[in-house]
């Protein structure tokens, strides 16, 4: 790690694994319009461009990655991170660049896309986890209706607030009447609902987050400079 204290080294070790996380994790998320087998190929080549991204040559990681591969921006991945300055950079020793590649096999190495090629564990199975805990908390049992409030969370997030309840009310022989006060209020919370996703998806939203992520580290090292003196 490019750092002279050993403090320093531990703290920027670690966001730098925070940052290697977040790379890693976007590069699956991202989708490609060919095959499973060509996304293999291309996040392979991407598994060496990663790595050579973090040593300072972008130009491969421009023409391979998923993640860089917008021409039109004049930041590198490392310049937008949130968690690393804009000058990081690793040595570039062949023993550092093996071992980074192998970390990024882990997840980006054609075993572990067979297991992962559809997203099916990863915002997806978290955002319906998250639903089932609101619903049944860990601290309360539910014994009578344990098994319809789970799934009452899971339709909810498969179908969204509003349009879970109409569906419910439908099957339950209490349909709600069209045009009526609640129905307009059920398509208001649908709309509001499907509108906030877009935007938490946007690259405004995104940008934001990780401004905002930036700033609190840069808090976080002011204090505890603060306390060393």
């Amino acid at each position: 790690m490019p750092a002279l204290l050993v403090s320093e080294k531990e703290k920027l070790l670690k966001r730098f694994a925070l940052d290697m996380q977040r790379v890693v994790r976007q590069s699956t998320m991202l989708p490609l319009k060919d095959s499973i087998w060509t996304k293999k190929v291309h996040l392979l080549y991407a598994c060496y461009a990663i790595v050579s991204c973090y040593q300072g040559g972008h130009n491969v990681r421009t023409k391979y990655s998923v993640i860089c591969s917008n021409r039109n921006s004049l930041k590198t991945w490392t310049e937008k991170s949130p968690y690393l300055k804009n000058n990081f950079k690793l040595n570039k020793s062949e023993n550092t660049a093996a071992l980074l590649r192998e970390c990024v096999k882990y997840r980006l190495g054609p075993t572990i896309l067979n297991r992962t090629c559809k997203n099916t564990n990863t915002q997806r199975a978290e955002a319906t986890n998250r639903a089932i805990r609101a619903t049944v908390p860990s601290n309360v049992t539910f014994t009578r209706n344990y098994k319809g409030r789970v799934h009452t969370a899971i339709h909810n997030v498969n179908n969204g607030p509003g349009e879970s309840i109409v569906k419910l009310c439908k099957a339950a022989g209490v349909s709600i009447e069209q045009g009526s006060r609640a129905a307009r209020g059920l398509k208001n919370i649908q709309r509001h609902n499907e509108k906030h996703k877009l935007y938490k998806q946007s690259k405004r939203y995104t940008d934001q987050r990780c401004s905002k992520k930036q700033e609190l580290y840069e808090i976080y090292d002011e204090y505890q400079e603060k306390k060393r003196l």
